[in-house]
Formats: structure tokens, sequence, C-alpha cells
């Protein structure tokens, strides 16, 4: 492996944005505001250091980015006159140009941006492990969120989860933000959770290490282990066909990540105890959509709350949600909510 430091300036950068590309480990593009891309225009213009970007060299001078991807953007989009300058000191001389884009800069400040040296660091030669475990190290200070640092890694699980599971249309369809890999990080709950009821007949826990543990488990696998891993995937596919089936357009009101996950495990119980029948789903649909309702009603009325059983069950989707015993908690509580519900038609505790 070679690594060495050169200097590129913004012009230099811009030029070559056609060579430069991003790996499939890299955060979400364009996740920084506004006001972040409009704070690195200032630094540039104030001749602030701003820190090193790191790409990987490979064939025919092309570059992947390792860290430095928001920058680039922020860079190449002022550049390109996508948003206005703001300088965040409103008594300073470069304030007067606030409001103002790229193009509507004096040719000196414009050439100052185009001049600004910035330092990467090229790497060459090097693994794919070792370029995922850069990425990790250097957003030490930049608190990834669970689904950043699982796209990280790779193997069959992370394959499922990433580039199948997450495309169905019922995860595509609840109401969680596709934004940092949020719908990636329930579908990789669901897979720990399924996979470990159906191996151990227990409930597991979904913190990020767990997740990450459980990826770690299938990126090398035998040939028996890999029928077993088709096998589930093939089964939690078949789940989702359900739910989508059923929920359709109802969908649209599961936004909590752990009701969704509770639901579907939920689903996934009566699809193998055989009680999926064209009676219980559209029952337990409509069971659902009452309690979200219901959740949500106690939930504004505040302390004026008066449903016992529904302020408990909201505990256990807010207190540590991911904890298997708070999963195993809510999976009972479900099960004794949908009993009743299809016995007295309402909901326990109204």
């Amino acid at each position: 492996m070679k690594r060495k430091v050169i200097p590129w300036t913004i012009e230099d950068i811009y030029k070559k944005r056609d060579q430069i590309s991003f790996p499939d480990f890299q955060r979400e593009p364009k996740l920084w505001n506004n006001r972040d891309k409009q704070l690195l225009i200032d630094s540039i213009l104030r001749d602030i250091d701003i820190p090193k970007l790191y790409f990987h060299e490979t064939e025919n001078n092309t570059y992947e980015v390792i860290d430095g991807q928001q920058r680039l953007w922020a860079i190449w989009g002022f550049i390109d006159n996508e948003f206005i300058y703001e300088s965040e000191d409103k008594q300073s001389e470069l304030s007067k140009f606030n409001g103002k884009k790229f193009n509507e800069f004096p040719k000196e400040l414009r050439d100052k941006i185009r001049d600004y040296d910035l330092q990467i660091t090229t790497i060459k030669d090097a693994t794919d492990e070792y370029l995922r475990k850069l990425f990790l190290r250097l957003q030490l200070g930049l608190l990834l969120v669970a689904g950043e640092k699982l796209h990280v890694s790779c193997g069959l699980m992370r394959d499922f989860v990433f580039k199948k599971m997450v495309k169905h249309s019922f995860v595509q369809a609840v109401r969680i933000p596709s934004r940092r890999f949020s719908k990636e990080t329930l579908c990789a709950q669901i897979c720990i959770n399924s996979f470990s009821r159906k191996n151990i007949g227990e409930f597991a826990r979904t913190r990020y290490e767990d997740l990450h543990s459980f990826f770690e488990d299938y990126k090398i696998i035998d040939e028996k282990e890999h029928k077993a891993f088709d096998e589930r995937c093939k089964h939690i596919i078949s789940v989702l066909a359900i739910l989508n089936s059923y929920f359709k357009e109802k969908a649209e009101e599961l936004k909590n990540r752990s009701f969704i996950l509770s639901t579907y495990l939920f689903v996934e119980e009566l699809n193998e105890t055989r009680q999926v029948e064209a009676i219980i789903m559209p029952e337990f649909v409509k069971f659902i959509i009452k309690l979200l309702k219901r959740l949500r009603d106690e939930a504004k009325a505040g302390f004026e709350r008066k449903n016992k059983e529904l302020y408990i069950f909201e505990s256990y989707l807010s207190n540590a949600p991911g904890e298997k015993y708070q999963i195993e908690k809510r999976h009972k509580k479900l099960q004794e909510f949908f009993s009743y519900f299809q016995e007295k038609n309402k909901i326990m505790g109204d």
C-alpha cells in the first residue's frame, strides 16, 4: 500500500470531478444542510484550514472518496450556484456578499476560492477491508448512526439488507425517514430477530454492536449455512409481502421503527403458526391502525391520559426500545391487545 499527501486547489478538484467517485460504503450524498455548506465556504474565504480529504487512487487516474464527500458536494454545489453565501460574522467585510451566489461574486473572490489549497491524502493498492476500516476511523468524531456504520460492513447479510430487503414495497411504504439508512437499520433489526427466533427461539437485542456482530457472522459461511440463510431470507420477504398485501396504503401510518419491528414479528409468528388467513389479517390491520390512533390520542392528552395499558405499551416503545426484554414485552402486550380486540372490538384499557 502506498500513501502520500498532495495539494490540490479547488479549481483542480472541480476540473477532476468526473474522475472522482464514491464507494458504496460512503454516507449518503449531500447530507449537509445549507448552513453547513455556507460555513465551509466562509472558512475558505477567510483562509481557515479545513481537514484533509482522503482518496483511494484507482486505475486510469480515477479516485474514490474515503473521507470528504460532504465537503466536496458543498464546494461543487457553490461553484455551480446551487446555494447562496452567508457570512457567520455579520460585521465582517465579507457580509456585504451575503445572499449572493458564486457567479455574483467579484472576480478576485471567485479566484480566491478557486486557488484555495486542499490537502489530499491519496492511498493506492489498499484492500477493500482496509478502506472500510479507515472510513470508520475517520468518522469517529462525526457520530455516525447505526445504519451508516452498518453500511460500511460487507457480506451476505449486509447485501441482503441493503440491496434487497430495503427495496421491498412494504419497507418503502412505511413512513420512517430514508435518510442516514434508517430503513436499512429497521431491516437489520427485523433480520436479527427473525434469525434469532428461528435458530434459538429467542428475541435479540438490536444495538449497533449486536447488528454488526450479526452481519459479521454471515461474511463467510459454509454450504449448509448458506442454504439456511437463503431459506430464512425468502421467509422474511414472504412476511413482508403479506404485510404489503394487507396494509397497502395504510402502511404510511407506520412511523415508529420499534412499533414496525414488533408489527413485523407479530405477523411473522402468525404466519409460522398458520394463523395468517383472509379473516385474521384484515382484522389485525384494523387493530393496528386503531392502536396507533389511540396511542397518539393518549400522548396528546398528556397528564390527562386515562388508559393505563396504553401508557405501559408506550413505555416499551420509548424506553430502551432495542433491548431484548423490551422487544419481548412489546410482543406479549401486542398478543394481549389483539386477543382483547378480537373479542371486544376495542383497545384494552378503554
